[in-house]
């Protein structure tokens, strides 16, 4: 029995051992390896590289929640508003010979509440009755390649503006509490490093962008051309801004110089004298300055804000543009400010603009900060068109309870002073009818942010 049990055995591991020889000679199909996803830390936090490739991407985002109070222009004027907006955000970079290779794009998609009808009496875009919007919109907010000091595609700040004052008040810089009236601007640009903390950048800008408006003076103020207040139309774009750039940055802070060069063109709308000219090509430019001064001594983060600007034929690089002076669009809604008046035979007078902002951030505690703004701004039209000065004020209270979280409240106020009366629409030009303009204004805006 023992000597069955043993041969059985012994067949068995035979047979075991034959066949894993004869299977360890057959054909065999390797799994493939596995393409983990790797932390790139060589451009900052959150990058990772993309499996299969030597680029590392960026996903991020922002959510922002706005309850905002406008002291009103008019009873037909909305008086509280309410904003929603999701931003999606993707950067990457690639290393290259020539240096990293970036691409990098940003969009968001608003839906605001209680839009209506503005100072004016006209619907605004999206807006099925005076109750609010009908759907969201969705904006580009970047999308530029960056390569070798070369900048091309859709940047979020214009090279001419002093970015880092934005970080003080939600309404940013500028006689109106901004440094220029746009953020977000079509370019090309080069960017040269230099030694020391020094760089330049020169750059085309699209101007279409920057269009203030170019009226027609007459005895009574102005001539009104048509349904357009005496604005003179535009003719077809023919050149593009050009703004250059001088950035120093040292451990005290940061300083810049900039400067624009801006192409006004009218159409053929408007004829002047008994040979029906047409308006000569006018050029505006525009100067600015700013510093900002690191204050680690008072606490670690705070900072002092100042910039300056002047501009004569391009008034949307000092805060006043045709779109209205004022955070949204109070108290002057409907005013226009141009950058030409031309007279009763076609020459022009370009219009003298400047504006002085100061602020300061101070953190209370690691997780709470404040922002404080001042802003004074002149408007000098030819012939006391439309002469105007603005002051305003802003402050701000910021709570961060967790990293990436803000919740702050905010505070503004604005007086115009030396301002003429003001017609707002066609319809009252036709009735002979001139509206006061309102010189006081509040505005409070609760935020809720959160970045990811």
């Amino acid at each position: 029995m023992k000597l069955m049990k043993s041969l059985l055995l012994g067949s068995v591991a035979g047979f075991a051992a034959v066949a894993g020889a004869q299977a360890a000679d057959l054909p065999s199909k390797k799994a493939a390896p596995v393409e983990y996803v790797r932390v790139c830390s060589q451009f900052g936090a959150g990058f990772f590289y993309v499996p299969g490739s030597d680029t590392c991407l960026k996903v991020y985002g922002r959510v922002r929640a706005d309850y905002i109070y406008n002291e009103p222009l008019t009873r037909g004027s909305n008086t509280t508003t309410t904003r929603a907006r999701g931003y999606f955000r993707l950067d990457s970079y690639t290393p290259t010979d020539w240096g990293p290779l970036r691409a990098t794009t940003g969009i968001y998609i608003t839906r605001d509440s209680g839009r209506g009808f503005n100072a004016n009496g006209v619907n605004l875009a999206n807006v099925s009755n005076g109750n609010g919007s009908t759907n969201a919109d969705v904006a580009l907010d970047w999308a530029y390649i960056q390569f070798a000091g070369i900048t091309a595609g859709r940047i979020p700040v214009s090279f001419f503006e002093f970015a880092p004052f934005g970080g003080v008040t939600y309404l940013g810089g500028g006689s109106n509490g901004r440094g220029s009236d746009y953020g977000a601007t079509n370019v090309l640009a080069y960017t040269a490093t230099f030694g020391g903390g020094f760089s330049a950048t020169l750059a085309i800008e699209d101007g279409t962008e920057r269009r203030g408006a170019a009226v027609v003076a007459g005895g009574a103020g102005f001539i009104v051309n048509g349904a357009n207040l005496g604005a003179v139309p535009y003719a077809g774009h023919a050149m593009p801004d050009i703004v250059g750039r001088l950035d120093y940055t040292g451990t005290w802070g940061t300083a810049m110089l900039s400067g624009a060069v801006h192409q006004v063109r009218a159409g053929n709308g408007v004829l002047f004298g008994a040979a029906n000219a047409i308006a000569d090509t006018v050029y505006g430019y525009a100067i600015q300055g700013g510093v900002k001064v690191n204050l680690p001594m008072l606490a670690p983060g705070d900072a002092l804000f100042l910039q300056a600007a002047y501009a004569n034929g391009a008034n949307s690089y000092t805060g006043w543009s045709s779109l209205g002076l004022g955070f949204q669009n109070t108290p002057v809604n409907g005013i226009v400010t141009p950058d030409v008046v031309y007279d009763a035979l076609g020459n022009d007078h370009t219009t003298k603009t400047w504006s002085i902002v100061g602020g300061l951030l101070h953190y209370w505690t690691p997780t709470i900060r404040q922002g404080v703004a001042l802003a004074y701004g002149k408007h000098d039209a030819w012939g006391s068109w439309q002469d105007m000065s603005a002051f305003t004020a802003a402050t701000n209270v910021i709570w961060s309870p967790v990293k990436g979280f803000d919740i702050g409240a905010e505070v503004g106020y604005q007086r115009l002073t030396d301002t003429p009366n003001v017609v707002y629409n066609a319809a009252n030009v036709a009735a002979g009818s001139l509206f006061g303009l309102k010189k006081d204004a509040w505005f409070g805006r609760l935020r809720f942010q959160r970045d990811f």
